[in-house]
């Protein structure tokens, strides 16, 4: 019975829906509605795809000098490596290099400037697995090859100090001494070593402007850090599940150790992208719930207009539920023909622009790391514009059919 009264209620709807009206005004309304709610959720796509294919292209490059997952200490700067589970971890058929590290802030000095960066130290097979000879700008590896006290360091950072590749000037750390500290003489309390300037990378990332790669070796006497790493990464094989290998992963290194994946080693990035995105979420659903308020009036206008057949219906035995839901389905038909409007108009700009890169940055200057804009679609993205539709209008829709039940337009028509 309640699946007849189902069909019943669809069918009237859908009726109602394309009919042709006495007031030609209830069209007009109920296209503006429709015409409001298809531009919404169009605008609410190609949004959601741009954020997207920004949060991808920065992604891309942070994870280019991210290991797939990070081990450090919960509590404490550095540990031992012997007493770490290296082998165990390189035994894992998904795993293609365990690599330690140290690394801390450091003052450097060139000539006569100064800055406090912070040095990585990094084993020799380092620049290789993430394929430094692609980010470098000026100089070279040839040093580092040699096993030769070099600094590979960010562009932001070469630039500050001013480096000259060409010229024999070395870069001076310091760093200070973790055991004898003599605070009479304050030179006395920092270790003081020299390195080569030896090659610029560009990342478009952090790591530009503040770090300086050096070998494992010089970063261990420069800090004293003899044994003792500050972390240690792990870089999967390509295709490997990261998602699977992680609790493998920390079942082996126990609770003393902390994993953090890619994402979460550039957390607050990620996390102000997410609110951003959040945001204009909220932004854009407000605008369509403006949108989706047309439909409230001409719901309203069509409850008066079809008057004498909820009179009939209602004579006929029909419960006032079914003519309430009549009504409640005519408004998410309109909202949800809007609404796939809307997701088939933004989904076919997103395309547009990922083939032609139609909408360029700053007039597509060629000085613009990104020349237009980015957009990258996502079937959950869709799923939640059609959610958010369907939500709203079906709220806006209960407004006109809850006043329908307490008015008595089912008695009151003469039929």
């Amino acid at each position: 019975m309640a699946q007849k009264a189902h069909k019943t209620a669809v069918f009237l709807a859908w009726r109602y829906l394309f009919s042709k009206k006495e007031h030609n005004i209830i069209n007009v309304i109920s296209g503006i509605s429709m015409i409001g709610i298809m531009v919404s959720t169009a605008a609410l796509v190609v949004v959601l795809s741009v954020f997207n294919g920004m949060s991808d292209i920065i992604g891309s490059w942070f994870n280019a000098l991210h290991a797939d997952f990070e081990v450090t200490l919960h509590e404490g700067k550095s540990f031992p490596i012997d007493s770490f589970p290296m082998d165990q971890l390189r035994d894992i058929p998904d795993v293609k290099a365990v690599n330690e590290i140290v690394g801390d802030l450091s003052l450097a000095n060139y000539e006569d400037r100064q800055e406090l960066l912070y040095i990585k130290g990094v084993p020799d097979n380092y620049l290789r697995e993430y394929h430094f000879e692609n980010m470098l700008i000026d100089g070279d590896t040839a040093l580092w090859k040699m096993r030769q006290p070099c600094a590979i360091m960010g562009s932001g950072v070469a630039g500050r100090l001013q480096v000259n590749l060409l010229s024999y000037d070395l870069l001076k750390l310091y760093y200070p001494k973790r055991t004898k500290k003599n605070f009479a003489n304050a030179a006395d309390a920092f270790n003081t070593h020299y390195l080569m300037p030896s090659g610029v990378i560009c990342t478009n990332t952090d790591y530009d402007e503040n770090y300086i790669f050096c070998p494992i070796a010089f970063v261990r006497e420069l800090m004293h850090y003899e044994g003792e790493v500050t972390s240690v990464e792990i870089q999967l094989k390509e295709g490997a599940n990261a998602a699977k290998l992680r609790p493998k992963i920390e079942n082996i290194l126990g609770e003393k150790y902390c994993v953090r994946d890619k994402y979460e080693q550039e957390e607050s990035l990620y996390r102000t992208m997410k609110s951003e995105k959040f945001v204009i979420y909220l932004i854009l659903a407000f605008i369509l719930i403006l949108a989706a308020f047309n439909i409230i009036g001409a719901l309203g206008m069509l409850i008066l207009e079809k008057k004498t057949d909820t009179a009939v219906l209602f004579s006929m035995g029909a419960p006032k539920s079914l003519i309430q839901r009549v009504f409640v389905y005519e408004g998410l038909m309109v909202s949800a023909l809007g609404g796939v409007a809307g997701t088939i108009l933004g989904a076919v700009i997103c395309l547009l622009q990922q083939t032609f890169h139609i909408v360029k940055l700053g007039g597509g200057g060629s000085h613009y790391i990104i020349p237009y804009y980015p957009v990258q679609m996502r079937f959950s993205d869709l799923l939640i514009v059609l959610a958010t539709i369907l939500i709203i209008s079906f709220l806006t829709s209960l407004i006109p059919a809850y006043n329908l039940k307490k008015s008595n337009l089912y008695r009151n028509t003469a039929l």
